[in-house]
């Protein structure tokens, strides 16, 4: 049976308040010493648990906040997921994780599912194609960040990359090396980290004179599936590309499947530049150039702004932060020779 602040002011020879007021070191009260000492000691020595859901109706707080994930086995979101969990543990909270697997009634669900847990807020990387949840979240005044995607018509907190920047960046790669037919592999297309991506693509298209064919952009997916039926339909055009962009984990692999059945070989037949967190690209046969996320800081940003607006809801302000991407050039681009 669990011990109770009873138990051990029995033992101390004291009342349970006392004992209540040593334990959270609560000091509107004068208590000597010598009975600090004694009591911590007895609670020590009876392996005294703290009640977390009395504690937690007291102060109407949990110290739990939920992260709602499209997809945990991801290496993005996971290595995301990560920084979050150790930011949110060394702030004194416990961390409850939620995948979606990229499906919104689900993620729908485990928001509301998650709020009637009594959550003190949320971290969210939504698979929504729209803001109108989270305008109901805004009005009921529950703390929540959105990370990776937001939406250009909510005044809400955010934290994600450089994708417009990183995007033109590529592109801009790729032609300096004399491609002009660059395909695109976007992903879904719905979401904010895609239509800047995919912004950025056609801004250095059009900047750099490079060809705009429509039919160069393809993908409406993040799975690897996606990624490989993509790439077979770029590379059956009667004029193929020179050079992709992808853009995600797990499109990149798919991509790879199909250039190794259409038995063409990085750089010397297509050149590949790849959003992609995944720690094993350095090391293949060919390693690939990538666009990389600093998942850590991220994590940490996200935790940090959620802090703040738990600690003083009264603060309206929203905080919006982009995090640069890391450009590693590696063999899986030359220049064109042909």
């Amino acid at each position: 049976m669990a011990v109770t602040l009873r138990d051990i002011a029995e033992k101390a020879g004291v009342h349970p308040s006392t004992v209540s007021r040593i334990l959270h070191n609560n000091q509107t009260v004068k208590i000597s010493e010598e009975t600090r000492k004694q009591v911590i000691a007895i609670a020590e020595e009876l392996d005294y648990q703290p009640n977390e859901l009395a504690r937690a109706f007291r102060l109407r707080k949990t110290q739990t906040i939920g992260l709602i994930i499209p997809d945990i086995s991801n290496s993005f979101f996971s290595g995301i997921s990560h920084s979050i969990e150790m930011q949110s543990y060394s702030a004194g909270y416990n961390l409850v994780v939620c995948n979606t697997n990229e499906n919104s009634e689900k993620e729908l669900k485990y928001v509301r599912n998650l709020i009637n847990r009594g959550v003190d807020g949320l971290i969210i990387a939504t698979c929504q194609n729209d803001e109108k949840y989270f305008l109901e979240l805004a009005r009921k005044k529950i703390p929540f960040v959105l990370v990776d995607r937001f939406f250009d018509n909510l005044d809400s907190n955010a934290v994600y990359s450089d994708n417009k920047q990183s995007a033109f960046r590529a592109v801009e790669t790729l032609a300096n090396l004399g491609h002009k037919r660059i395909g695109f592999l976007r992903g879904r297309s719905g979401l904010s980290t895609i239509k800047l991506r995919l912004q950025g693509y056609l801004d250095a298209i059009n900047l750099l004179n490079l060809d705009h064919d429509p039919q160069l952009i393809a993908g409406d997916g993040f799975t690897v599936e996606d990624g490989y039926q993509a790439t077979k339909s770029l590379l059956k055009l009667s004029a193929p590309p020179t050079a992709l962009l992808t853009s995600g984990n797990r499109i990149v692999i798919g991509a790879m499947q199909t250039i190794k059945e259409f038995n063409l070989k990085l750089p010397d037949d297509l050149s590949i530049i790849a959003y992609t967190d995944n720690p094993y690209t350095p090391y293949l046969a060919c390693p690939l150039t990538t666009i990389s996320h600093p998942l850590a800081e991220m994590g940490e940003k996200a935790v940090d702004i959620l802090m703040q607006k738990i600690h003083n809801p009264k603060d309206k302000a929203t905080s919006r932060i982009e995090v640069g991407t890391k450009f590693s050039i590696r063999e899986s681009i030359a220049a064109l020779n042909r």
